[in-house]
């Protein structure tokens, strides 16, 4: 693979999630900071958070046989274009429970547009060039996580209106670069895995729906991993990691509404620390291949703890920024190994099930852990601080002997067709 404009399937990949990512770290910042301000609850803002996330939760199960079995482009440019409309509703919104609708049909839009790109990669990156290609997507998302950010920060001041639009912007540019991408050959879904009853009635769907996650994904997923150790180190812990930065995203404007009380815009400029970082370990991920990936998965897995553990001994804004700076490097660097093992140890043709499979219950940790860090707020920013690190860091720990004992697969691999010599 040639990582160039000539590889044009990863390149439009690529541009289109840095569009969406650019405009969706903005009203990350947003979003919490409205009703923080307006209502005055970390409570209600953590409800607010979860509700977003909730349909992927309640509903992954469902688009991810969808995505399966249709066109993912489809549903990830219509995924992109359906957040368009509903985004720069919000800070219009004049009562919580409008914004937390609104919130949660912003979560639908995202349901079907995350497991459709993930899908996508299988087509972006040829065989052979895992963690090349994915250092560049990775980047590619991770790059808007410090721009955004600092652009809200500098915004904020001005009102809330300004970021939600330009959200809507960038999401309606996403859809566009998809335009043309090759699609992967859908999945013919097997026995156990079925359009849920809708003539029973939503009750029904909803039960079906809930049951598929929580107990056949579960099963299906227990089932992909079974036979590799390593692989399923990186999905228990993947789950335990989603919860810590549930967590993270009440507590990190909390941290800067208590802390900088001063500064208006400190919470899009300590996100835009992590963003920094991120971009960073992103461009840097691939010179970790020589390195054992397992030792590299675990330790960057410990060091993000110990700096979410490190934020709230911190009152200055320049070594906050330093230390969110160094975790959202760790951060890329882990995702970034965790994507190329996932894709070098599984088929092509299944790579898109296990994060249809995955990307959900990693939702339902999300949530979990955004609605418990509503509930702990009485313990202060230092107690949700340690909680983040002990559920980044205690498991990779705890199943140490599983990562540094992984030996690299090679599955059977089925040809990408939609590919052509040119483009690759």
């Amino acid at each position: 693979m040639r990582d160039s404009p000539r590889n044009r399937p990863l390149l439009r990949l690529a541009l289109s999630l840095f569009a969406l990512r650019l405009g969706a770290t903005m009203t990350a910042v947003g979003l919490p900071l409205l009703v923080l301000q307006r209502y005055g609850s970390g409570l209600l803002a953590a409800l607010t958070l979860a509700l977003e996330l909730l349909p992927n939760v309640l509903f992954g199960a469902v688009v991810g046989d969808l995505v399966d079995r249709g066109d993912p482009r489809r549903y990830a440019m219509g995924g992109a274009l359906g957040g368009a409309l509903v985004i720069p509703l919000v800070p219009a919104a004049s009562e919580l429970w409008q914004i937390q609708v609104l919130a949660f049909a912003s979560g639908i839009a995202y349901a079907f547009g995350v497991p459709a790109r993930m899908s996508l990669r299988a087509v972006a990156v040829p065989a052979g060039s895992e963690l090349r290609g994915n250092a560049m997507l990775v980047s590619a998302q991770r790059l808007p996580n410090l721009i955004g950010p600092a652009v809200a920060g500098m915004l904020v001041p001005f009102g809330f209106s300004l970021l939600f639009l330009t959200d809507a912007a960038f999401a309606l540019i996403a859809a566009l670069l998809l335009i043309g991408l090759p699609a992967p050959a859908p999945v013919p879904p097997d026995d156990q895995v079925r359009a849920a009853p809708v003539e029973q009635g939503r009750a029904a769907l909803l039960a079906v729906t809930l049951r598929r996650m929580f107990v056949d994904n579960v099963r299906e997923l227990t089932r992909l991993v079974t036979k590799d150790r390593f692989l399923a180190v990186m999905t228990l812990t993947s789950f335990t990691y989603m919860f810590g930065f549930g967590v993270s995203k009440l507590f990190l404007p909390l941290y800067a509404l208590h802390h900088y009380s001063d500064v208006p815009g400190m919470f899009g400029y300590l996100a835009a620390g992590i963003g920094l970082g991120a971009s960073l370990g992103g461009f840097l991920a691939a010179a970790f291949g020589r390195f054992r990936q397992g030792a590299v998965y675990m330790t960057v897995n410990v060091v993000e703890g110990i700096c979410w553990l490190l934020l709230p001994l911190l009152d200055h804004p320049a070594p906050a920024i330093a230390v969110l700076v160094l975790a959202g490097a760790f951060e890329a660097v882990g995702t970034v190994v965790f994507y190329a093992e996932v894709q070098s140890r599984l088929a092509a043709r299944m790579t898109g099930r296990y994060f249809a499979l995955l990307i959900p219950l990693c939702d339902a940790f999300l949530v979990l852990g955004v609605w418990v860090s509503g509930a702990l707020t009485g313990f202060g920013e230092l107690g949700l601080a340690a909680l983040i690190a002990i559920v980044m860091a205690g498991p990779a720990l705890m199943l140490a002997p599983g990562l540094l004992s992984g030996r690299a697969r090679e599955p059977e691999r089925e040809p990408v067709a939609a590919l052509t010599a040119e483009e690759r």
